[in-house]
């Protein structure tokens, strides 16, 4: 079982509801995760959030987890990923503070897709970027992910089948559109919310593509 701690980290708007997940042992990487669109029901507690932690505890690693501003318990109104991206730099400080000589990849599902990515360029230009990004479901057909055509660290997506925010004719453009994309693994006849029994051993092959080694 992992350890469980709850933290607060502090970002623009104010405490961030996070749980910091940690493996037996010494941690040998840590994780941000990020949640889908508050919205629309999304926060930390959401079945993917939750599935891809807990593969980062499995790998070794350490996940922080974590509500966006105005979501759950966490300070702040909502702000279409322009404050969720500081919300994001404020949980990698977190972990950065904790465990400042562990490589950290970032981890987003849907909108937390969105956030991740859109974070990759300020984390470059401040030499802090991950090691990887696990993008899980990154709706496509609603935002550009433009940060991702000149990415300079590994790309791993997870999509569902019949997600119709990745169509297929979308999935088979990214190779050619995203230069450092690697794995990009499909779960068999799920769509957008990733209901299946396969999702978890998906996410582990794509986070397990990601890790040095």
């Amino acid at each position: 079982m992992p350890r469980i701690t709850p933290l607060e980290p502090q970002g623009p708007a104010g405490a961030l509801q996070a749980e910091l997940l940690e493996p037996d042992g010494t941690p040998s990487f840590v994780a941000t995760v990020a949640h889908p669109h508050p919205l629309y029901g999304g926060d930390m507690d959401n079945h993917v959030v939750t599935t891809a932690a807990d593969a980062v505890v499995e790998f070794g690693g350490a996940a922080l987890r974590f509500n966006f501003r105005g979501t759950g318990g966490s300070a702040g109104r909502h702000d279409a990923g322009r404050g969720e991206t500081d919300d994001l730099a404020a949980c990698e400080q977190e972990l950065r503070g904790r465990f400042p000589r562990l490589p950290r990849i970032g981890i987003g599902y849907s909108f937390g897709a969105v956030v991740t990515m859109g974070r990759l360029p300020q984390a470059e230009a401040a030499q802090d970027p991950p090691g990887g990004l696990l993008l899980i479901a990154p709706p496509l057909t609603h935002y550009d992910f433009d940060a991702a055509t000149s990415a300079s660290v590994p790309v791993a997506v997870v999509y569902g089948q019949l997600d119709t925010f990745t169509t297929d004719a979308m999935i088979r453009r990214l190779p050619k559109r995203w230069p450092s994309l690697g794995a990009c693994l499909e779960v068999s006849g799920a769509g957008h919310d990733l209901s299946s029994p396969l999702l978890g051993v998906t996410i582990r092959q794509a986070l397990h593509s990601l890790l040095p080694g």
